[in-house]
């Protein structure tokens, strides 16, 4: 099984493939949180919701039993959120302390694999988000989708393609 994350501060998304999956969408799971970091408030405040947020992660990590968790890399440089990027450490610390394999994906790659050699992905934002989702619900993911399943479900794509496994978006139809 692999899961893999998307990060913001809107919210936290998830999702989740056996590596031989078999193209059967009902074995894909993926989930989102209701909430993300909000960067009002006090010192407390920002501790609860870190803590929600890990929690949450925890418990999918917990009930999918991955062997490997990957994430989305961030341009660290180019402002990426503290509290995003201290909160991913923490989980990546909980991950290694109960040996599953970590791992970073570059999103604008993992797009690109998504997407296939003959179509321009847009480099970031929702403009981006929405042809992604576009492709995989054209290949069978749910209709339902968040923008933040479809950047997990973007990530999984790769995973899935690293570990040998059946991508969500076979390259022959492209």
């Amino acid at each position: 099984m692999l899961m893999a994350c998307d990060q913001s501060v809107r919210g936290f998304a998830i999702a989740c493939a056996p590596t031989f999956w078999a193209g059967d969408w009902s074995k894909v799971v993926t989930a989102r949180t209701d909430g993300g970091l909000v960067k009002r408030g006090d010192e407390k405040g920002r501790r609860l919701r870190m803590q929600r947020l890990f929690l949450w992660v925890d418990g999918q990590i917990a009930e999918h039993n991955p062997n490997a968790v990957g994430f989305e890399s961030y341009a660290y440089g180019s402002g990426a959120d503290l509290d995003v990027v201290e909160l991913v450490g923490a989980i990546k610390l909980h991950c290694w302390r109960w040996q599953k394999e970590t791992e970073t994906i570059q999103q604008s790659s993992a797009r690109k694999l998504v997407a296939g050699p003959a179509l321009k992905v847009p480099r970031k934002g929702e403009d981006a988000k929405i042809l992604m989702a576009q492709i995989l619900q054209a290949h069978g993911a749910p209709k339902c989708l968040s923008l933040d399943e479809s950047d997990a479900l973007v990530v999984l794509n790769a995973m899935l393609i690293a570990h040998g496994g059946q991508p969500l978006v076979p390259t022959s139809n492209r």
